[in-house]
């Protein structure tokens, strides 16, 4: 039978016991918790209600405040209409602009996407939100009878806070997503950022915030809470085993990252001062021993330009790998100069980060000669303004070779041979260098260095399954005869792993698979590392008023099974949209697209929008999702 609970004068029909999505279920005789893709928390007194979250379902005529933990738009959009039908607004102080200037982040963000060091997630209102109130920890929030306490909870993002409250003979604490259900984590890549102690920049903080969220869920124990209602997921109802498995887990997780990383190589005292941030001691890292092999330079036939690597011929002419500033460019010319070089006959691109990438497009207007890359870099490097990922240059390489994977070609007193190398990023290729007197050295982009793996930004999209990623690579060098010299062109020595090597880091990818898969509360853990699996292609385009565009939606499918896909853009008042939502059935570890049609008003007042996209499938109902940016053009 239906039962009611009465807030004010609201009545609300929720079903005893576990409610499902939409339904209201009482917790205790103040406080009802309505579970959908947000948690909504009703909390009366007096006649009036004062509401955690939001309102997901839609059950509230009216609030008289709404308390947000964190800014992210798949969190706030639950709260928004309560908060614009007259309810007060109170927001962590630290997050203020993300949710009141939220038109300067993203007019920024036109241009500050691209050399983007920082990699926050851009899960960021696409439309300001009024707010009433800023509170940081240690305020009180006064309500009627009750008072609220803020406690700042970093971790799960910047600034957050969360709420703890004594009703009904409970102590309840709101703690957004520093937890979900007992002992899981809703996703690892929200944790990367710079850690100012360790010296480290966001784009190498690999799940930066971990020291801070296992800080701040200390912190919240330390409260002495019955229950803990997260912002999605199941309320926790023993939190201190709850909170004590998830610390547990993400130990393990960040353990198992360090103990194969490449930063190890680059930066050894500061990457043990990560470990001490998350687990108390660098010893609790099992660190590989660094690459059996370790020569102190290449051959004299490559030559170290900053991080290109420049391959010269017997006859003087030159091949480079990658160019990313006028410095090497200017060595070049140099070389040219004093003919100890002769000409370029091509620029080959091992992955799309701007220090590789930049001035490629410079470089080939003054020398004339080809630009080659593996096939699946090629669309990124000559349209970047489609994509969001770090580390982007803005400027297009037109007129680019593709190359298959495996694809040989013959220069000089070399063979060529292209591949397909996922290491460091998603789009990622390699080139191996075959000299007639048997000299072989395989230019790997930044994927290894002699200590591991460089996977120390979770945006570049390395994957778990067995067949991609790092796996990929360490199968592909595995197979390799063991009589070539791996060049990481940030690194001048060049280094080999041995064949216990390769399949150790194979095992502890193994492990860090499992670790996650407990650590997420996915079917796969691919969805917990991978922001990107659902995004709008292109990401930024151009329009003018009354123009159609198409909101391609790419679905990444992680999962081991079919799975059904249905997506509905949000798109801003006064555009057009056909379909208004559609669905389609996406093959397991399989990318698929859903196309949409969208008209421009020939009235459009903004020069920006930001249209977002809903993705549900399985039990899963992700509001505003991802996103796109809309330039109109007069």
């Amino acid at each position: 039978m239906p039962k009611k609970i009465i807030i004010g004068s609201i009545v609300i029909f929720a079903l005893a016991g576990i409610s499902s999505a939409g339904e209201v279920q009482e917790l205790s005789p103040r406080v009802s918790l309505c579970r959908d893709s947000v948690n909504g928390v009703f909390i009366e007194s007096q006649g009036q209600v004062l509401v955690i979250y939001g309102d997901p379902a839609g059950r509230l005529e009216k609030a008289q405040k709404v308390l947000f933990t964190d800014s992210r738009r798949d969190l706030v959009w639950a709260g928004r209409s309560l908060v614009d039908k007259g309810a007060e607004s109170v927001v962590p102080v630290n997050q203020v602009d993300k949710f009141a200037k939220v038109d300067d982040f993203w007019s920024a963000f036109v241009k500050n996407r691209y050399h983007d060091y920082d990699q926050q997630t851009t899960k960021i209102l696409a439309e300001p939100l009024d707010v009433s109130r800023t509170v940081r920890g240690g305020d009180v929030i006064e309500w009627k009878d009750l008072s609220l306490r803020v406690l700042d909870t970093p971790g799960y993002s910047r600034g957050s806070v969360s709420y703890f409250v004594d009703v009904d003979g409970r102590r309840y604490g709101f703690v957004g997503d520093l937890i979900y259900g007992d002992g899981h984590l809703f996703d690892l890549y929200s944790l990367q950022d710079a850690v100012a102690d360790a010296q480290i920049r966001g784009y190498h903080g690999y799940a930066g915030r971990i020291g801070d969220l296992i800080s701040s869920l200390r912190e919240v124990l330390k409260q002495n809470p019955d229950i803990l209602i997260p912002a999605r997921g199941p309320v926790v109802e023993t939190p201190e085993s709850a909170v004590n498995l998830l610390i547990q887990r993400l130990q393990a997780a960040y353990s198992n990252y360090l103990s194969i990383n490449a930063g190890h190589w680059y930066f050894k005292d500061r990457y043990e001062t990560l470990a001490k941030r998350a687990l108390e001691s660098p010893a609790d890292v099992d660190w590989m021993a660094y690459a059996t092999v370790v020569e102190k330079r290449p051959p004299d036939w490559v030559i170290p330009i900053r991080n290109s690597r420049l391959l010269l011929s017997k006859d003087g002419s030159g091949l480079l790998v990658d160019c990313g500033s006028t410095a090497i460019i200017a060595e070049i010319t140099k070389l040219v100069k004093t003919k100890r070089l002769s000409g370029l006959d091509g620029v080959y691109v091992t992955h799309y980060h701007d220090d590789h990438t930049d001035k490629v497009a410079e470089l080939v207007r003054q020398f004339q000669c080809p630009v080659y890359s593996c096939r699946e870099l090629a669309d990124v490097l000559e349209r970047p303004e489609a994509y969001r990922l770090p580390a982007m240059t803005a400027n297009r390489i037109a007129n680019l070779t593709p190359l298959a994977h495996g694809q040989k070609k013959r220069w000089k007193e070399f063979d060529l041979t292209s591949y397909y190398f996922p290491g460091q990023t998603l789009y990622h290729g390699a080139l191996l260098v075959e000299r007639d007197d048997g000299q072989k050295i395989f230019f790997i982009g930044d994927s290894f260095t002699p200590s591991g793996m460089d996977d120390y930004c979770l945006l570049n999209r390395n994957f778990l399954h067995r067949g991609t990623g790092y796996f990929y690579c360490l199968d592909l060098l595995l197979k390799m005869p063991q009589d070539y010299l791996l060049v990481n062109q940030h690194v001048v020595e060049t280094f080999r792993f041995n064949k216990p090597q390769l399949e150790h880091m194979i095992e502890v990818l193994t492990k860090r698979t499992e670790i996650l898969a407990d650590l997420f509360p996915w079917d796969d853990p691919n969805y917990g590392i991978d922001e990107r699996w659902a995004r709008i292609h292109p990401y930024g385009q151009k329009a003018g008023f009354g123009q159609n565009i198409e909101i391609t939606v790419k679905i990444l499918n992680h999962s081991s099974s079919v799975r059904t896909f249905t997506v509905k853009p949000n798109v801003p008042e006064g555009f057009g949209l056909e379909p208004k939502k559609m669905s389609r059935s996406v093959e397991p570890r399989k990318e698929a697209e859903i196309r949409f049609r969208a008209t421009v008003p020939s009235d459009a007042a903004k020069s920006l929008y930001i249209i977002t996209c809903d993705v549900e499938f399985d039990k899963w109902d992700l509001r505003h999702w991802c996103e796109s940016m809309l330039e109109i053009s007069p």
